[in-house]
Order: structure tokens, then C-alpha cells, then sequence
């Protein structure tokens, strides 16, 4: 009687130690795919476009940036935008930001540092849009 309760016992044990390792493994994999999904999620791009109503305005190679500049957008009445709008897009070693518009809900702004991906900086009253591409192998970098 007494070698079945130890019997039992040595068998709980063993089990607890292998549900142990099983959370270990589960734990593992869940932060790796987190890792790479966050890498995935950061693709650089090598080139931003810089478009003010739909037009393009200036290409960037962000690989080759070496020193801070700025762009400054500002909308002109005789090509027929009347609203005045301004953006202000700076760019850095490898990144664009927009760090001025006079927007009403400055998204655009708020942003942020971009060095690349699928969404765009876009600035929807002033008609601003930053789209990027390259930096990666189509559309397999951006769907893993």
C-alpha cells in the first residue's frame, strides 16, 4: 500500500515537471513572435515620397540622408489651393517626420519619427501625404 502512495506521488511530480516545461516552451515562443512581429513591423524603407495635392513634390533616399533639413510646404493660390495650409517636414538619417502644420488636429504631427512601412504620414486637410518604398522585398516584408 505504501509503495502505490509513493508510486502515485513520484507519477504527480512527474507530470507537474513535464507541465512545467511545456509552459516554458509555450513562453518562449510567445515572446520570439513577439519579437518578430515587431521587427516585421519595422521595415525601413529606403525612399519616402513627399506629395502635396497629388503631386510629387520631392523623393527622398532616406539611406543617403547625412545631415537634418527641412521641407517646407506652404499652398499657393495660383496653381488654385486657397486655404493657406503650410506643412513643415523635416527629415533625418534615415527618417521623416512632420514637425509643423497649421491643421487643425495636427495627426500629422503627432505621428512622429517614420523610417519606413505601409501607412503613411498623411495631413488630409492641407492635401500632404508621405508615402514610403523600398528597404524591403515588397509585399512579403510587410506580410511576413
Amino acid at each position: 500500500m505504501a509503495d502505490l502512495e509513493f508510486d502515485a506521488e513520484r507519477r504527480r511530480g512527474a507530470a507537474f515537471k513535464s507541465n512545467k516545461f511545456w509552459l516554458i516552451i509555450l513562453c518562449g515562443i510567445v515572446v520570439i513572435s513577439a519579437i518578430a512581429a515587431h521587427q516585421i513591423g519595422q521595415v525601413q524603407s529606403s525612399h519616402a515620397f513627399v506629395y502635396q495635392d497629388g503631386v510629387l513634390i520631392e523623393t527622398v533616399n532616406l539611406a543617403a540622408i547625412t545631415k537634418t533639413y527641412l521641407i517646407v510646404l506652404i499652398e499657393d493660390e495660383d496653381v488654385g489651393i486657397i486655404n493657406g495650409g503650410y506643412n513643415v517636414v523635416q527629415v533625418d538619417s534615415g527618417q521623416i517626420r512632420m514637425v509643423g502644420a497649421n491643421c487643425p488636429d495636427m495627426t500629422c504631427v503627432l505621428q512622429g519619427w517614420k523610417s519606413g512601412g505601409i501607412t503613411p504620414i498623411v495631413c488630409l486637410p492641407n492635401r500632404v501625404i508621405i508615402t514610403f518604398e523600398g528597404g524591403g522585398s515588397g509585399v512579403d516584408a510587410v506580410v511576413g
